[in-house]
């Protein structure tokens, strides 16, 4: 437990705007596997950041994924959402990558600059998703403030 004037410098420090961005970006960085799951499951359903549609199937892609050399791991149904699993490769190379004032969502399949100029924001959180993710992230940012602050 600190005292008085060890609280009183403590609570300076993380009073600082800087320092609570970065505790709590060390906290969502912790839950990354999360955040990429819920990610990728906004993808499963063809949406994007927003929550839109990005495409339905097409009658030829359907027949593409039955009949063409490559088989893809998902069905892909006409009329149905785009799901982005094909070969697997984007959700395999799904990471986070921490900048200085932000976390990043990416992936290092080589398709991921085309998918991203042609469908626009794939990779973040919907706002349901956001809200989950926070629900997990404020207990381990309180829990690194206490620390701090040494109570």
């Amino acid at each position: 437990m600190a005292n008085l004037l060890d609280f009183r410098k403590n609570l300076a420090e993380v009073s600082d705007r800087k320092v609570l961005i970065q505790i709590m970006l060390d906290a969502a960085y912790q839950l990354r596997a999360l955040l990429i799951d819920l990610n990728q499951i906004q993808l499963e359903s063809g949406k994007d950041i927003n929550g839109r549609v990005l495409g339905r199937y097409s009658r030829a892609t359907e027949i593409e994924s039955l009949f063409g050399e490559i088989k893809p791991i998902q069905d892909k149904r006409e009329g149905e959402p785009y799901n982005f699993e094909w070969t697997g490769g984007l959700f395999d190379g799904m990471k986070i990558v921490a900048r200085k004032q932000s976390l990043e969502f990416t992936s290092s399949d080589s398709k991921t600059p085309l998918l991203v100029a042609k469908y626009g924001e794939i990779f973040g959180l919907t706002e349901k998703h956001m809200a989950e993710a926070v629900e997990k992230i404020i207990p381990l940012f309180l829990e690194e403030i206490c620390k701090r602050l040494q109570i």
